[in-house]
């Protein structure tokens, strides 16, 4: 006996990638504040488990994740109502023409929450005119992809790159399955401007500290991890970077942070690019611990 498997046609491939993409827009435009409940996993599977909770967008009737028992759900109507009070409360931070830029990926199951504080700035070069505003970043996930997290770094206006930092200082995390202190938050965001002014002390170092195009070749190289296409995309922006700002670190660090910012993110993956890029400026901020990276700066 044999059996014909009969595969989806062209066109209907063509409509699902529509559809997603569809998806795609309504899950962007709903912002950060769509409908969303905890429901035991076996009511809608109809089999036994281990007490599993299935976690639905209602809005769209998507299961975003399934947790365990333990899990507890966050909303993001709470997280970012509290982390906003805290904010606009903080007698360290000034929140005068205070921006906030809100975005989603998968769907939902991350959503990230940014505040740029034009009062608080650091001005690099000659003439000043090189300025980085502090930048505070809220991550809550329904997908377990990520605790609830809030981490400092800084904007830079000149290219509109995502400046990163490289130590926990001003972080701060809280599991899904305890929650998170409000308190907490309050010291962290006030402790966050006195280390984004250290930080900025060091990038006025790095700006004055020499990198060759041999350093440079060397760190690119190693922040690569052996992928010939960044490798070569790195040293172009190397290129650019240097020509503005000079061989110095701080053009090299402004290399890693245009790539996170800028570099291509294939269409299929473009609702999920504000993760992509979180991920890149992490993945900036654990190379700046680098052993060849200390020494270089």
């Amino acid at each position: 006996m044999s059996a014909v498997l009969k595969f989806p046609t062209k066109p209907a491939v063509l409509n699902l990638v529509h559809a997603k993409e569809s998806a795609a827009q309504i899950h962007a435009s709903a912002g950060l504040f769509f409908p969303v409940e905890c429901r035991p996993l076996t009511e809608l599977t109809g089999l036994p488990d281990r007490d599993l909770q299935a976690i639905v967008r209602k809005d769209t009737n998507t299961v975003l994740a399934v947790h365990g028992q333990r899990y507890t759900l966050i909303k993001n109507a709470d997280v970012y109502d509290r982390v906003d009070s805290a904010i606009r409360g903080s007698e360290a931070l000034d929140t005068s023409g205070m921006q906030i830029v809100d975005s989603v990926a998968y769907e939902g199951g991350r959503s990230i929450r940014s505040y740029i504080f034009p009062e608080h700035k650091i001005s690099i070069g000659r003439g000043r005119r090189d300025v980085t505003n502090l930048r505070l970043n809220v991550i809550n996930s329904y997908d377990g992809s990520t605790n609830l997290r809030i981490n400092m770094g800084g904007y830079r206006l000149v290219c509109a790159n995502g400046m990163v930092v490289g130590d926990d200082v001003s972080n701060y995390v809280a599991r899904h399955t305890s929650g998170f202190q409000v308190d907490e938050v309050k010291t962290r965001v006030a402790a966050s401007v006195d280390n984004f002014m250290r930080m900025g002390e060091q990038w006025r170092r790095w700006s004055k500290e020499l990198c060759t195009d041999d350093k440079a070749i060397a760190l690119i190289k190693a922040f690569s991890r052996g992928s010939a296409a960044m490798n070569t995309r790195l040293f172009d922006i190397w290129l650019a970077e240097s020509g503005t700002l000079g061989k110095t670190m701080w053009a090299f660090f402004n290399t890693l942070t245009y790539w996170s910012t800028h570099a291509a993110i294939k269409s299929a993956s473009q609702p999920n690019a504000p993760a992509i890029v979180l991920e890149r400026e992490a993945r900036v901020s654990r190379f700046l611990g680098h052993p060849l990276f200390k020494a270089a700066a």
